[in-house]
């Protein structure tokens, strides 16, 4: 009698750390994260710093929410404010530089989370980045 008590507890405790992990771990694996896709504009013009050269970029945001469209509309005059201070900070060298648009797509996230005080901006893709 014992034994089988001994055995019904453990298989008691077995079936609930199953369930216990697949609601606190697995389920949340399973989720896939949403995101979204923001356009400030179909394209930034500015003037390359120290230089008579002109940048254009065609930019996409890439947010971790479905939920943003319209806060983001509503803040899109700062977005591309922020945006285009920071390209328009880039020197001839810099733009030509190796690795100076994943430079970018970080400084650009972390500027944007940091202006709007959201932590929603995952990515930034560049459609355009030509320097003229």
């Amino acid at each position: 009698m014992k034994k089988m008590m001994i055995i019904v507890i453990v298989v008691a405790l077995l079936l609930g750390g199953g369930v216990a992990v697949y609601f606190f771990v697995l389920r949340d694996a399973e989720r896939p994260e949403v995101r979204a896709e923001y356009s400030p504009g179909e394209f930034f013009t500015t003037n390359v710093n120290e230089s008579t050269r002109l940048l254009k970029a065609g930019i996409v945001l890439v947010v971790n929410s479905d939920k943003l469209e319209e806060q983001l509309s509503n803040d899109n005059a700062r977005i591309r404010d922020t945006i285009i201070f920071i390209l328009r900070s880039l020197t001839e060298e810099e733009i030509r530089a190796q690795g100076t648009q994943d430079a970018l797509r970080d400084r650009i996230i972390e500027a944007l989370n940091e202006r709007l005080a959201i932590d929603n901006f995952v990515e930034v893709l560049f459609n355009d980045f030509v320097m003229s």
